[in-house]
């Protein structure tokens, strides 16, 4: 019964084995671009040769898949800001950008950019995204800082979109693939879908912002305001439809990312299990590349496989951490995402394993029974070898100093009692008399005053301020102690997931083989940074004394 079970779980995890050992290596396709902290990327499909991309306050231009970049644009005021950039998916010879100075078309026969939409309200004039109709050659959807603009006539004029729609930031537009009278587009208040080309809206996902009365297409156009990072965390950041299946619809949120398989009528939160961040920034759904689904995250680039019900990190090749922006050709074969470390290509995506490759698998390690009893033996060192994940995550939190909950209620307590302490002074007097008369020349001292006495702040027996300073940085260590927890825990087991991976499926190639060796040694790193070296330190000193009692 026990060799029986450990079949079970080691075909589970060679299956899962082979799902990671079909990824392809991440490529830097950097030459020519002199900033590195790339926003927006853009590939026509028609030729997917042809790539645009953001960085900073240019614009790049790339005629060979990125191998080469050249510079066609850049805003020469003081904090010019490109957010996206966008070719016309009918003419590749125009090539949009929009920015915080407003929105910009270059045609490239000719090389002069001209601004089509400039307004003089701050928030109108910072356009966040831009998107055409696929029927329509003419008309453009355009996302500013306060509200939706459209335009029938190539970007000549412009009319604010009305309908019920709340004037708010536009985050994310989506246009249906085939009926282009349906339109999704999200802002501060959620997600709001149209039938009829927007002369009604109607909102489909809710954020915890609430619609003001003047909050409508005839208000001001004072833009959006957060107090808080708090309040940001549900907003939709962008939005998916699989253009194979427009009924299955994608947002990327600030908690995660959300599906729905009826254009929007109802949503399923996706599992966040294997997922590095749950803040995701962008997210493109590839329906001819088996309906994948990629997410861009503070924590890198994951892949939703729906047959192990997961996220999975597509890590090989990516130096790059944070990612703002991803884009798929048209076959969806090729991934590129824009990070704070430049553009990265891939050239083939992930292929899940099916059930069917699963069974195989098992028969195979049925009949070599030895293999898996000696495979289950190295996983038995590895961990025995290795500190615990408890052991970690209490150095990680040790490194940063983050307080301990008990010493927080201790504090918390002792500043309770504090309060009911009195407050006690004793003063001392005396008085000295002198005198005036010039015959008598008497001093006198006296009387000695002595004085004690005891005082409590009513307004510290109901709530102090000591309190109330301890609980705010019980917030703050709270926050920290969770972030801290999170990512050494992330590192940790992506470090065995790898560990697993070589075991069970050794690189057949020597790039493989040093692909995976230095992502080995990058978590470790990653590990040891924030555990002040620990974990380096506790594999040294098992590596030491195993090899004291081999020579003994």
């Amino acid at each position: 019964m026990i060799v029986k079970i450990s079949l079970i779980i080691f075909c589970a995890m060679f299956c899962f084995a082979q799902t990671l050992s079909a990824e392809k290596v991440w490529q830097a396709q950097n030459q020519g671009i002199l900033g590195m902290d790339v926003r927006s990327i853009s590939v026509f499909l028609k030729d997917d040769s042809l790539i645009l991309a953001a960085c900073g306050s240019s614009v790049y231009f790339s005629e060979n898949k990125g191998q080469a970049w050249k510079k066609i644009f850049s805003l020469e005021t003081e904090g010019g800001q490109i957010s996206f950039v966008s070719f016309d998916q009918f003419n590749p010879e125009y090539l949009y950008a929009a920015t915080n100075q407003g929105l910009f078309v270059r045609k490239s026969k000719n090389h002069n950019w001209r601004r089509i939409f400039n307004r003089v309200n701050v928030e109108t004039q910072q356009v966040k995204w831009i998107t055409f109709t696929p029927l329509n050659t003419q008309k453009i959807y355009l996302g500013t800082g306060s509200g939706l603009y459209v335009s029938e006539d190539s970007g000549a004029s412009w009319k604010q979109a009305n309908g019920g729609l709340p004037r708010s930031e536009v985050r994310s537009i989506a246009v249906h693939p085939v009926n282009s009278q349906v339109l999704y587009l999200a802002n501060t208040y959620g997600l709001f879908k149209t039938i009829d080309s927007g002369q009604v809206w109607k909102r489909v996902y809710m954020t915890s912002y609430k619609i003001s009365e003047d909050e409508n297409e005839d208000g001001d156009e004072d833009g959006d305001s957060y107090e808080s990072a708090e309040e940001r965390q549900n907003l939709v950041n962008c939005i998916a439809i699989d253009q194979h299946a427009p009924k299955k619809v994608f947002i990327a949120t600030g908690v995660g990312v959300f599906a729905s398989n009826d254009a929007g009528e109802s949503w399923n939160k996706l599992p966040s299990a294997g997922l590095g961040n749950t803040n995701v920034n962008f997210i493109v759904a590839c329906a001819e590349n088996q309906g994948a689904v990629y997410a861009a995250t503070q924590a890198g680039v994951f892949e939703f496989m729906p047959e192990l019900n997961r996220w999975q990190e597509n890590y090989q090749g990516m130096t790059a951490r944070e990612v703002h922006t991803l884009a798929a050709n048209n076959k969806g074969k090729e991934l590129w995402a824009g990070t704070d470390k430049g553009i990265f290509r891939t050239a083939e995506m992930t292929t899940v394993a099916t059930p069917q490759t699963c069974e195989e698998v098992k028969v195979v390690v049925e009949i070599e029974e030895n293999k898996e009893i000696n495979i289950k033996q190295l996983l038995d060192e590895i961990s025995l070898s290795e500190p615990t994940i408890r052991e970690v995550q209490e150095a990680a939190l040790r490194y940063a100093e983050v307080i301990h909950p008990d010493e927080i209620k201790a504090l918390r307590r002792n500043a309770k009692l504090k309060a009911f302490l009195p407050e006690v002074s004793l003063d001392y007097d005396k008085t000295v008399s002198v005198s005036t008369n010039p015959n008598y020349k008497e001093r006198v001292v006296g009387p000695r005053d002595w004085g004690l006495s005891f005082s409590w702040d009513v307004g510290d027996l109901i709530y102090s301020e000591q309190v109330r300073l301890i609980d705010s940085n019980a917030r703050l260590q709270v926050q920290l102690r969770d972030d801290i927890l999170n990512e050494v825990t992330r590192f940790y087991y992506e470090r065995r997931k790898l560990q697993i991976e070589l075991i069970i499926s050794p690189p057949k190639t020597t790039e493989e083989r040093l692909t995976k060796t230095l992502r080995l040694e990058e978590l470790t790193a990653n590990i040891d940074a924030l555990t002040g070296s620990y974990f380096s330190r506790h594999l040294n000193s098992n590596g030491r004394n195993k090899q004291t009692k081999m020579n003994n």
